[in-house]
C-alpha cells in the first residue's frame, strides 16, 4: 500500500499539502522502505512484481475491476515513481524488470503496446 501511496501522491498539485507530502516521503517513508528492503529483500520484490502474490494486491487498480493491460500500466508507473526516491535499487531493479519484460511480452496484445510509450516517458 505504501508504493501505491508514492503512485498516489506523485500527482497531487504543488500546493502547501502537496510539498508537505513530499517532505515527508524522503525524510521519513523512504528510510523505511530501505530498511524494509534491506531486511526483507524477498517481500520488497514480491510487492514489485507485474503479478505479486495475493497479500501485495491492496490499493489501486487491485482494488477495481480492469484489464490486464492496465494493470500492468498502473504498476509500471506505480515503479517509475519510486525511482526518484532511490527506492528502487539496482539489485530490486534486476530482480523486477525481467518479470515487467515478460508480463509485457506475453500479455500485451501487440496494438496495445504503444500506450506503455506513455508511462516510459
Amino acid at each position: 500500500m505504501v508504493f501505491q501511496w508514492f503512485h498516489s501522491t506523485a500527482y497531487m498539485m504543488d500546493d502547501e499539502v502537496g510539498s508537505l507530502v513530499e517532505k515527508l516521503k524522503p525524510q521519513f517513508v523512504t528510510k523505511w522502505l530501505k530498511t524494509v528492503c534491506d531486511v526483507r529483500f524477498d517481500v520488497m520484490v514480491m510487492c514489485l512484481l507485474p503479478k505479486p502474490m495475493e497479500f501485495a494486491r491492496v490499493g489501486g487498480y487491485w482494488d477495481k475491476s480492469c484489464s490486464t493491460v492496465t494493470q500492468l500500466k498502473e504498476g509500471l508507473n506505480r515503479i517509475l515513481c519510486l525511482i526518484p526516491y532511490n527506492v528502487i535499487n539496482q539489485p530490486v531493479w534486476e530482480c523486477i524488470m525481467p518479470e515487467w519484460l515478460e508480463a509485457i511480452r506475453t500479455e500485451v496484445p501487440d496494438n496495445q503496446l504503444k500506450e506503455f510509450r506513455e508511462v516510459l516517458r
